[in-house]
């Protein structure tokens, strides 16, 4: 393991207490800084295996509140997005080129969440799938599509744990194809493998730390330090 690998490690360890609190900013935040210390073909099996246990846990833990007819929605929707990501993975376009894009847009997504109320009913419901759309796309290509989920998803599910289950059975779901994808591209070599499980161990203490840290701070001022760390990761993206 080299300097990095632990750099990357940390990175993770962070971004999941973000996670852990925030509920969806994790990843996001993490891909960026992953991709430049690790590289894409690193980070994106290792975060999308870490996502992917979490919100099996989630599921685990409050099967009972899922809302299967919003599941059903937003996988149709979520799903179109995968199938265009796939075909614009296919594709191969210049990769700087596209991660400049992404980067611009966890920037735009970072300062609407900071100056707006995150609230789904001042958004025309025609405009729902488009932005689903998008969020397939971003989850495919880099694991990051939960910002724009949620900004639907809190116009239509109201009761927190029904929120959270509903949202991470389709993270299981959908993951578990990027899943496939990753492990027919032969990503999970030996070293990879390892890492991702030292991860997932730093995730779970992560989402311990998160816990107790929920009962002591100011959890709108936190939300607030957590979107500039969005855009921080955007604009590092970008450069």
């Amino acid at each position: 393991m080299n300097i990095f690998e632990i750099l990357f490690l940390v990175v993770v360890f962070i971004t999941n207490i973000v996670q852990g609190i925030t509920g969806f900013a994790g990843t996001v935040i993490a891909m960026p800084f992953s991709i430049n210390l690790v590289g894409i073909s690193m980070a994106r099996p290792i975060l999308n295996l870490v996502a992917i246990v979490i919100s099996l846990l989630i599921v685990i833990l409050n099967f009972k509140k899922i809302n299967f007819k919003k599941l059903l929605f937003l996988i149709v929707f979520v799903g179109m997005g995968f199938g265009l990501g796939f075909l614009i993975n296919f594709l191969r376009p210049n990769g700087e080129r596209l991660l400049k894009i992404y980067g611009t847009v966890i920037c735009f997504i970072a300062l609407f969440y900071f100056f707006f109320d995150v609230d789904g009913n001042k958004i025309p419901k025609w405009v729902h799938p488009i932005i689903l759309i998008l969020a397939g796309i971003m989850h495919f290509l880099f694991v990051s599509g939960g910002p724009l989920v949620v900004i639907y998803a809190v116009s239509v599910i109201k009761e927190k744990d029904e929120f959270r289950a509903t949202l991470s059975t389709m993270w299981v779901i959908l993951n578990s194809i990027i899943l496939g994808t990753n492990i027919a591209e032969g990503s999970f070599t030996p070293h990879v493998l390892l890492i991702g499980g030292i991860a997932i161990g730093v995730s779970l203490l992560s989402l311990l730390i998160a816990k107790v840290l929920l009962k002591k701070i100011n959890t709108q001022a936190f939300m607030k330090i957590a979107y500039i760390l969005l855009f921080i990761s955007g604009v590092f993206a970008v450069l």
